[in-house]
């Protein structure tokens, strides 16, 4: 990749809260991370970023800001790898299912979570939560709570 390409992916900074980053999984490859400007926050506009964006076995992640005011309205499952969740503001309790049963966790500013490859995963918040999630999309599943 030559340096012209590569000073039009630096020319930050970017607010992940409305221009998620796609982290490419494979390193040393071209456009390995790539902004994603103008992005829906939809169940369209994440179509659209799996197929430009992530391969068949290297999906890479995407990592963006959300804020959540109440408690997650479903439960999500990653098949194609480990989410992190980073805490930057306020309070949740997440919760895992683990080979059937519950795991409740409290996370607040500073910590971090990881939901394994394959686990359900929802969150109650206690406090208006903003968060980076570092998320494998493809794959990803949700069944009601």
């Amino acid at each position: 990749m030559s340096d012209v390409q590569h000073a039009d992916r630096s020319t930050g900074p970017f607010d992940l809260r409305s221009t998620p980053i796609h982290l490419g999984s494979i390193a040393g490859a071209d456009h390995a991370a790539v902004p994603l400007p103008g992005f829906g926050f939809d169940g369209k506009a994440f179509g659209a970023y799996i197929s430009a964006h992530c391969t068949r076995g290297a999906p890479g992640r995407l990592i963006m800001v959300e804020t959540t005011p109440t408690n997650w309205p479903a439960w999500e499952c990653h098949t194609e790898g480990d989410e992190i969740v980073i805490v930057l503001e306020g309070k949740a309790e997440v919760i895992q299912e683990i080979g059937g049963q519950l795991r409740r966790m409290t996370v607040g500013p500073g910590s971090a979570i990881i939901n394994p490859v394959g686990v359900w995963h929802t969150a109650d918040v206690q406090e208006p939560m903003k968060a980076v999630y570092i998320t494998p999309c493809p794959g990803t599943r949700h069944r009601p709570r």
